[in-house]
């Protein structure tokens, strides 16, 4: 471009979209040309500080820091002062007009004349994104030196959508930068780290994948055809099989099922010279309703099923053609969710011996109420059930299990990736792989654990936080703290922050509105209790939290993520906000 042909437009707009006109009134008066020939040729993207050294009327000079002078009219009020520094950053540059704006604030202008004294002595252009790694870098407490630079910027142009701040974030604490751990950690960050979640869209994801699997055979071979109903019955079990430990699988005789009826056949018979066969099979139909309707709710208590859901599957059991004695026997029999569909599973696959009718299989598996069951199996073999959070085993051990039946399923159906159902069953199989992976990157550096719990019918998610930094952890810690993190369906987002000091325990409840304080409030007198019978005395605090602070980045990861990760556990004291 030639500045003598046309007149540089210098629109310099602050927060306030308030404007400077910048040309060049005089292009040869000395050092103007220079001044502004640098400017027209930068790049997009790139910044350069500027003093103010005149504000005359609507007038003003800025001094470049090669002492080349610019000159500006301002055609909106700016609020600038003689002897300002500032950063500018080239926001666009078409070739006639180039438009600036100042870059940061005040308070950043020291921050700002050590971050490109950096860049240039490291020989780094001064880009805007250069610019955010080092002040990143700078802000963690890292060095600024090119191979850091260098890394951060290889990073940035291979993840292009992660934020600096994650890659940071990441290679600060030693975590691996790849598109799985960036993608983890800003859903830390966001709040939408919940396995629970996982645990639901998975749930979901395989009952979608056994309807659009159950349709397609059936469209392909008609639902009278022998090898479709095998194919039916093999998609089932294997279904079932990736989720079934030993204690889940059948636990009844189909031999003796037979044998059973057969003996109430000849009770029939009996009854047909006695009495009438009317009334004698009113009486055992009778019998036998009030018998199964004693064993449907013995299984909601064990399982906390949802009644009327385990009412309608009965009613589909039936519905297929299956004798109510053998229905009987299945509920019965049944100890877990998963164990009631693999004692199904093992009637349908005899269904010629019970004298089933095979079409009524598919109507059966990709009902609601059988799907139903088959969800909730699902969010039982992947949560805990309070009672068995006292081991810490317990953890460990759910982890371990929801990795290997994950690593089941994608194996089972590795093959149905070509269907949009299975490939999104595969990857929220993958998703909650690469979710646990996080965490036991995560507890590396703190005691940290998410914990999906089944209460009732209802699932819920927490998050433990411990506040000890693993890296500097001493043989002795005065005092202890940590944040659990709840999501109740009556209380909304609870977060309980513990410290524990000695034998002394203090709470902090942080609640969502008034009620749940109240009702937390009411039951205090059950925790003092409890912390009592251990030794311990206890002191507490309910919060209302305020809505501004409800929502918005999880604070709590923010924090442990910080600066001050390396410093004592008694800085988290303790006004955690979620």
């Amino acid at each position: 471009m030639n500045i003598s042909d046309s007149t540089l437009n210098f629109n310099i707009s602050t927060n306030n979209s308030a404007g400077i006109k910048v040309s060049s009134p005089n292009v040869t008066e000395g050092g103007t040309v220079t001044a502004n020939a640098q400017i027209s040729i930068a790049k997009e993207g790139q910044i350069f500080n500027g003093k103010i050294i005149d504000i005359t009327n609507n007038k003003v000079s800025i001094m470049l820091d090669n002492n080349k002078t610019l000159y500006a009219q301002m055609t909106d009020a700016v609020n600038m002062n003689i002897g300002d520094s500032l950063t500018f950053l080239i926001k666009e540059n078409n070739g006639t007009n180039v438009l600036i704006k100042p870059y940061g604030d005040g308070t950043q202008n020291m921050k700002d004349s050590a971050i490109f004294k950096i860049l240039d002595a490291n020989g780094i252009s001064p880009t805007e994104k250069n610019y955010q790694i080092a002040e990143g870098l700078m802000n963690n407490n890292m060095p600024v030196d090119k191979a850091s630079m260098q890394r951060i910027m290889q990073q940035s142009y291979k993840f292009s959508e992660a934020s600096i701040d994650t890659l940071i974030n990441l290679n600060k604490h030693g975590i691996p930068v790849n598109e799985a751990n960036i993608s983890q950690f800003e859903s830390y960050m966001s709040n939408t780290h919940q396995l629970s979640q996982d645990i639901s869209n998975l749930s979901d994801s395989i009952i979608n994948y056994n309807k659009e699997a159950i349709g397609n055979i059936i469209n392909q071979m008609g639902i009278t055809n022998e090898s479709a109903s095998a194919q039916l019955l093999e998609l089932n079990s294997n279904l079932l099989s990736s989720f079934s430990d030993t204690f889940d699988m059948a636990n009844i005789s189909i031999n003796d099922i037979i044998d059973g009826l057969n003996l109430n056949e000849d009770d029939n018979l009996s009854s047909n010279i006695n009495a009438n066969t009317d009334i004698a099979s009113m009486i055992n139909q009778e019998n036998l309703t009030s018998e199964l309707s004693a064993k449907i709710e013995s299984l909601v208590g064990k399982t906390n099923l949802n009644p009327a859901e385990l009412e309608s599957l009965v009613e589909e059991l039936k519905n297929s053609g299956i004798n109510e004695q053998v229905i009987n026997t299945i509920v019965d029999k049944s100890e877990t969710p998963l164990q009631l569909l693999n004692n199904i599973k093992e009637v349908l696959n005899h269904s010629n011996e019970l004298n089933i009718n095979s079409e009524n299989i598919s109507d059966l598996l990709t009902s609601d109420s059988y799907n139903s069951i088959l969800s909730e199996a699902v969010k039982d073999k992947f949560s805990l059930n309070p009672k068995d959070m006292e081991n810490p085993k317990e953890l460990d051990d759910l982890y371990k299990s929801m990795y290997d039946k994950t690593n089941k399923l994608m194996e089972a159906f590795s093959s149905s990736t070509n269907s949009g159902a299975g490939e999104n069953m595969s990857q929220t199989a993958k998703s909650m792989q690469q979710r646990i992976d996080f965490m036991q990157n995560l507890n590396n550096m703190f005691a940290y654990a998410q914990i999906p719990v089944k209460m009732d019918s209802n699932q819920m998610n927490s998050d433990l936080y411990v506040y000890m930094n693993k890296r500097n952890m001493k043989s002795t810690k005065e005092e202890v703290s940590a944040l659990l993190h709840l999501d109740m369906d009556h209380l909304g987002a609870t977060d309980v922050h513990v410290s524990l000091h000695g034998t002394n325990v203090h709470t902090r409840f942080y609640v969502e509105d008034e009620i749940s304080a109240k009702i937390v409030d009411e039951h205090m007198t059950m925790l003092e209790k409890a912390i009592a019978e251990n030794g311990f005395n206890l002191t507490n605090e309910v919060i209302t939290r305020e809505p501004a602070l409800a929502t918005g980045p999880n604070m709590a990861v923010k924090e442990m993520l910080g600066d001050d990760l390396e410093k004592s556990v008694k800085r988290y004291s303790f006004d955690v906000r979620m």
